[in-house]
C-alpha cells in the first residue's frame, strides 16, 4: 500500500476520507508538548467480562489520537483535555475490531488506496514519519495500520447501514418536495438604531441605568502574549523550487483541472476562467500550500529545539532562543476572550490556548495554524480583573443607555404595529401601508426553502433560520406575531409556498436520493453500533475523581 503513496509522494500530503461515528466524541484542548499523550498503566476497560489488553490498547489508543489529527485537517493533536475522550474511542475501536473479525471484514490494498482522496503531499514518506508521526511517538506502520482499519470500518458501515439503500424513492421524492417548497415572505422591521436620535439622556437615569448594571462594566482578566510568526509568503521561494522539480507538472495539474471541474474556477466577479489561468491559479494554490507547510516545519523546529532547551517552559527561554535564531518576537495587546484581537489574522485557537496559559506553564510548543501562518507563543503576563469608575466607563454606558431606550420604542412600535394588521381582513396592501405609517423598515426577501443556508438581501439583524421557521409553519395571508431581534423586532407576512418546478425535480432528485441514503445508511449503522455495544457490555473505565472531591463524589460529567 505505501509503495502505492510513494509513487505520488512529490504532490502535496494526503486528505483521508474517514468515516464518523457519532459515538466517537471527540474534545478540541489546550495544546500540550511535542511528546506523545501514552494511555496509563492500569484498567483498560472490558468487552463482554474479557479485560483489554494494554497493547491493543495502546494500539487503538493510536488510532484514535490520528484520527483526531486527521478531523483538524491536520493541524492538531489531541491535548491532555481530550484524554478520557480518547481513551473511550480507543475502547470503542476495540470493539469494532472485533466485531470486523468476527463477520470476516479486511480490508484490501486496493481498498485502503480507494480511501486516499487525493495525492496531495510534498513530504516525501521520511519526511512525514519525522515530522509528523515521530514527535507523536508514531511510526508509517503505525500510520499504515491506522488506514487499514479505517477502510475496514468503511466496509462495516456500508454491511451495518444496507437498509438504507432500500429507501423508497416515493418516500425521497416527498422530501426532496418539501425540503424545495419556496416561501415569499414580506418583513417589517423595527429597528433602535432608526430611534436613537429620539431618546432623551438624564444624568440621574444614566447613572442609575450604570448601578444597576455594574457587573456588565467590569473589566475581565485579561492576557498578552509573546509570539513567532512563521507567514508562508516567506517561504515561497520553497513552493517555486518544488514545482519547477516536478517534470510532469503540466499533465499533474491539467489532471487535477478536469477532476475539479472547468467551471469550477472562476475570478473575483465570479466569471469563468480560461484554461491558461485556470492552470496558473492551480500552481499558484500548490505554491502557496508548500509554502504553507514549509512554514510549518520551520516553526515545528523552532519548537521542538525549545523543548530541548534548559527550563523549556520558562518565558525567558522562549524568547532568547528566538532571539538567536533571530525569529522577530512580536507582543499581543491585552485580550480576553470576547475581546481584543479584532484587527489581526490570528485564528480562534490561539485566543483558545492562548487563555489556558499560566505562569507555571506559559508556552505552547506546538504551533497553532492561522490563515496564512503559523504561531508559537508564550504567556507574557496576565492582568487582573478590575471594576472601573463611572467616570472612565460614562461615553460607554451612555450609548448603552441610549440604546436601550431605543429597544424599547423599536418594541413598542412593533407592538402597536402588529395590533393594527391583524386586524384587517386582507393583510397584504394593508400590512405594506401599516409598515410605513409605523416607522417600520419594509424588506421582501428572495423566495427561500427549508434548506437555504444564506439570503443575499437580507439584513444581519434578522436571522434566516427564524425566518425560515414561521415562514414554513404559517398558512399563506398569515402574520406572524412579534419576534424579538438583538435590534428590536419584527413581523413576517406570509405571501405564499411554491412547489418546486417538475424540471428542477427530475433533474436533481437522483443526487438528494444518493445523499439521503448516505445519510440513512449512517444513522442505520449509529444504531447498530449502540444496539451491540449495549449486547456486548462494553465497559469503560470511569475517570479519577477529582482531588479533593468527598468520598464516595462521582466524577464530572463529560459531553458525549
Amino acid at each position: 500500500m505505501f509503495g502505492t503513496i510513494r509513487k505520488h509522494q512529490n504532490w502535496l500530503w494526503l486528505v483521508i476520507i474517514f468515516v464518523i461515528i457519532v459515538t466517537f466524541v471527540i474534545f478540541f484542548s489546550p495544546d500540550v508538548r511535542l511528546g506523545a499523550n501514552r494511555p496509563a498503566e492500569g484498567e483498560f476497560g472490558s468487552i463482554g467480562g474479557r479485560q483489554i489488553g494494554q497493547e491493543e490498547f495502546r494500539d487503538a489508543h493510536q488510532e484514535a489520537r490520528m484520527a483526531f489529527f486527521m478531523r483538524s485537517n491536520g493541524r492538531e493533536w489531541p491535548g491532555s483535555d481530550a484524554e478520557e475522550s480518547l481513551k473511550r474511542d480507543a475502547i470503542f475501536r476495540v470493539f469494532l475490531k472485533e466485531k470486523m473479525k468476527e463477520m470476516d471484514i479486511r480490508a484490501s490494498d486496493e481498498a485502503v488506496g480507494r480511501i486516499v482522496r487525493e495525492r496531495l503531499g510534498n513530504y516525501k514518506l521520511a519526511d512525514f514519519e519525522r515530522d509528523i508521526l515521530a514527535p507523536q511517538a508514531l511510526t508509517l506502520q503505525d500510520f499504515e495500520r491506522f488506514l487499514r482499519h479505517e477502510a475496514a470500518l468503511q466496509q462495516l458501515v456500508n454491511t451495518a447501514g444496507v437498509s438504507a439503500k432500500l429507501l423508497n424513492p416515493r418516500e425521497a421524492e416527498i422530501l426532496y418536495r418539501k425540503e424545495n417548497e419556496a416561501a415569499s415572505t414580506e418583513v417589517a422591521l423595527f429597528s433602535a438604531s432608526n430611534r436613537l436620535d429620539q431618546v432623551t439622556i438624564a444624568e440621574l437615569e444614566v447613572a442609575k441605568f450604570f448601578t444597576n448594571r455594574m457587573p456588565l462594566y467590569r473589566v475581565p482578566e485579561r492576557v498578552r502574549v509573546s509570539y513567532v510568526a512563521f507567514p508562508a509568503t516567506n517561504y515561497l521561494a520553497e513552493g517555486d523550487k518544488l514545482l519547477a522539480s516536478i517534470t510532469n507538472l503540466e499533465a499533474r495539474v491539467e489532471e487535477v483541472y478536469y477532476q475539479r471541474g472547468t467551471n469550477t474556477f472562476t475570478d473575483t466577479n465570479g466569471i469563468v476562467l480560461s484554461a491558461a489561468d485556470a492552470k496558473q491559479q492551480i500552481k499558484e494554490e500548490e505554491r502557496l500550500r508548500i509554502a504553507f507547510a514549509e512554514a510549518r516545519r520551520k516553526a515545528t523546529d523552532f519548537g521542538r529545539e525549545l523543548m530541548d532547551q534548559p527550563q523549556p517552559e520558562k518565558l525567558e527561554t522562549f524568547e532568547k532562543l528566538a532571539a538567536t535564531n533571530n525569529w522577530t518576537i512580536r507582543l499581543t495587546e491585552p485580550f480576553d476572550r470576547n475581546s481584543g484581537l479584532e484587527n489581526t489574522n490570528f485564528p480562534s485557537e490561539f485566543r483558545q490556548k492562548a487563555l489556558t496559559l499560566t505562569t507555571n506553564a506559559p508556552v505552547i510548543f506546538n504551533p497553532i495554524a492561522g490563515p496564512t501562518a503559523w504561531f508559537v507563543l508564550a504567556l507574557k503576563e496576565r492582568i487582573p480583573s478590575e471594576m472601573p469608575p463611572f467616570e472612565k466607563v460614562q461615553e460607554k454606558v451612555t450609548a448603552d443607555y441610549r440604546f436601550q431606550q431605543a429597544l424599547e420604542a423599536a418594541r413598542k412600535a412593533a407592538t402597536n404595529f402588529h395590533a393594527a394588521v391583524t386586524n384587517v381582513t386582507d393583510k397584504e396592501k394593508p400590512f405594506v401601508q401599516l409598515a410605513a405609517q409605523h416607522n417600520a423598515k419594509l424588506i421582501t426577501p428572495a423566495p427561500f426553502t427549508p434548506s437555504t443556508t444564506s439570503l443575499t438581501n437580507l439584513p444581519p439583524t434578522v436571522n434566516l433560520r427564524m425566518l425560515q421557521q414561521f415562514g414554513f409553519e404559517m398558512k399563506p395571508g398569515d402574520v406572524s406575531g412579534i419576534i424579538p431581534t438583538f435590534e428590536g423586532a419584527m413581523v413576517v407576512y406570509l405571501k405564499e409556498r411554491k412547489e418546486p418546478e417538475e424540471s428542477k425535480v427530475k433533474a436533481e432528485l437522483p443526487e438528494f436520493l444518493a445523499r439521503l441514503r448516505l445519510y440513512r445508511q449512517n444513522e442505520a449503522f449509529n444504531q447498530w453500533f449502540r444496539k451491540q455495544v449495549e449486547q456486548a457490555r462494553v465497559v469503560i473505565p470511569q475517570p479519577p475523581a477529582p482531588a479533593g472531591a468527598p468520598p464516595g463524589q462521582p466524577p464530572p460529567q463529560t459531553r458525549s
